[in-house]
């Protein structure tokens, strides 16, 4: 199994990963601009850590990033939302993924516990694409998450809410309120009306 080192990352580095990385592990859709993110780091609700492995590469070693997560942080309920996680292009389909998950719970071990939004697969859905959801989910169950009652819808994307506990094994209770807290984090009380909302708890 490969060794990781699990990094707290500056906003620098942040920006670095999301400029070389994020861009083409994520559709465009899907990326928030990079001052959301700065603006919310600044405000103390951002943060990001990488996933390193050291390797011999023409007789001389060095660290290359596998993996990499960014998390919302809502500090007044001590809960986190995974923003983006993913495994870099080099690293996927060989474990990376499941020991990132694993190390990162180990790092945010000060927090309750870890919120992950899946795209619903519960909807009618063209085969191909509950295929995809449906093995996003089975890889967080794999990797100690669960599965809520909680449902929402942002920005006009369905999502099912999953838990990974860290300190609090009852992380996933009230979780309706835990994600609205989250977003109230994100985003200012206008763009949420219009945008935000839980569809099922």
């Amino acid at each position: 199994m490969a060794q990781l080192q699990v990094r707290k990352l500056t906003l620098i580095q942040t920006k670095q990963i999301y400029d070389t990385y994020m861009r083409a592990d994520f559709p465009p859709e899907e990326l928030k601009p990079f001052y959301m993110i700065e603006d919310m780091w600044k405000r103390g609700h951002y943060f990001a850590y990488g996933f390193y492995e050291t390797v011999q590469a023409d007789g001389a070693e060095g660290d290359l990033l596998r993996a990499y997560a960014f998390l919302v942080a809502d500090n007044n309920k001590q809960m986190l939302l995974l923003d983006y996680f993913a495994a870099c292009a080099n690293a996927r389909g060989q474990g990376y993924g499941s020991i990132a998950l694993g190390q990162l719970k180990e790092a945010c071990g000060d927090w309750r516990g870890i919120i992950i939004e899946v795209e619903d697969n519960e909807l009618e859905l063209e085969e191909n694409i509950r295929n995809i959801r449906n093995r996003r989910i089975a890889f967080y169950t794999r990797n100690g998450c669960h599965m809520t009652d909680t449902r929402s819808r942002v920005f006009g994307v369905d999502y099912r809410i999953m838990i990974l506990p860290v300190t609090d094994e009852r992380a996933g209770e009230g979780m309706a309120q835990k994600v609205t807290g989250i977003y109230r984090c994100m985003h200012n009380e206008e763009l949420l009306e219009k945008n935000f909302k839980i569809t099922a708890e």
